[in-house]
């Protein structure tokens, strides 16, 4: 008796299995037609949203780069800007991003050496705008009407106050493009007028 009881039980949990595992397995028409209208409006909310630029305000903005000279020390470039404008444009199938920078400064360690008395040296470009433009894609930052100032001063590691009177070029440029991309930054003034202190 005991058996036969144990027999009819698992055969009505076996057909119940065996039911729901073809209801929850099979694909049926609505299924199919459920899951092709979720591909459709998962494509349009994608488009949608790679045709839009989006826009994000920043404040008290700063970037730090690094780059390492023949000597195996590190040169250390800063920009900083009071606030920025990050902007995301879609172009094809990715994103340009580009941060609008306002009251921008920006410190370039050009480079370190040991003076004839062994202390160790720094030559720094200092360069001050009232707006500029870094472009993430090509690490390229360009700016116009910049203030230019060239500074030796002691020490290895980097210096942001630089008392202008230690100067020792110093002048106005239409423009400037720093690129930072590949081993060696470039740096490009153009127009650049310039008076030289004599040391």
């Amino acid at each position: 008796m005991f058996r036969k009881v144990s027999w009819i039980s698992g055969a009505i949990v076996s057909l119940f299995f065996v039911f729901w595992l073809g209801h929850t397995c099979l694909v049926t028409q609505k299924d199919l037609s459920l899951y092709c209208k979720y591909l459709e409006k998962q494509k349009q909310l994608s488009s949608q949203s790679l045709a839009e630029t989006s826009r994000q305000t920043r404040e008290q903005v700063q970037k730090d780069i690094w780059f390492s000279q023949e000597s195996a020390t590190r040169l250390h470039y800063k920009i900083e800007s009071q606030s920025s404008e990050l902007v995301l444009v879609p172009t094809k199938n990715k994103f340009e991003i580009i941060e609008n920078l306002r009251n921008m400064k920006c410190w370039m360690q050009e480079k370190v050496y040991d003076s004839s008395s062994g202390t160790p040296m720094q030559q720094i470009r200092f360069i001050k705008a009232d707006e500029g433009v870094y472009r993430y894609n090509q690490q390229e930052l360009v700016a116009n009407t910049v203030s230019l100032s060239l500074f030796r001063l002691p020490g290895s590691e980097l210096s942001t106050d630089l008392p202008s009177q230690k100067a020792f070029l110093r002048g106005i440029a239409k423009d400037v493009t720093l690129t930072v991309s590949g081993k060696t930054p470039q740096f490009n003034a153009r127009d650049f007028k310039a008076t030289l202190r004599e040391e």
